[in-house]
């Protein structure tokens, strides 16, 4: 269990790392990777990055942070969110989605298929806007406070190394 727990810590701190070393502003960079939790949440799962680097141009975010921002949605959450996403979006949005078989799917007709499937979408769509919402707006917060305190510990360290230089510098060894 503690194999685990470690190489989910260090999945997690790379994430980190990795969003907190793009060279922009907090701001840019929070903007950018709220809009790809926001993507990540839409049931278009090809369209995810494109939505989300769209977004991000649209709101002056970082782009590149917007695409990691989508990767919190992977194939292997997926049969955990489609179906909240499902339930969230059955609350606002009446009727019912029949569940159907591959086979039963291969049956059905061209505009039979495009009727359920548009009413899944309509449904999948409202619930990923109820979960993306809330999560783009703490991911820009808790985003910007990390940005930002990452930088100034880079900017104290770059500092006090310069500063050590220099005094080497001035006062020369014996």
């Amino acid at each position: 269990m503690e194999k685990i727990w470690n190489k989910f810590a260090r999945t997690i701190r790379y994430g980190y790392l990795r969003v907190v070393r793009i060279e922009a502003p907090a701001e840019s960079i929070a903007l950018g990777l709220a809009a790809g939790v926001f993507a990540g949440a839409m049931p278009f799962l090809s369209l995810q990055m494109v939505i989300a680097i769209g977004l991000a141009f649209l709101i002056r975010g970082n782009p590149i942070a917007a695409a990691l921002g989508t990767w919190w949605t992977n194939p292997f959450n997926w049969a955990i969110i489609f179906p909240l996403l499902y339930m969230l979006g059955k609350v606002f949005v009446p009727g019912e989605v029949e569940s159907m078989s591959m086979s039963n799917l291969s049956n059905l007709g061209l505009l039979d298929l495009l009727r359920q499937g548009w009413k899944w979408l309509l449904i999948t769509t409202l619930g990923g806007f109820i979960v993306g919402i809330p999560l783009a707006i703490s991911t820009y917060f808790v985003t910007v406070r990390g940005v930002r305190v990452y930088h100034d510990s880079r900017a104290s360290r770059k500092f006090e190394r310069r500063h050590r230089e220099l005094r080497q510098r001035v006062s020369p060894e014996k």
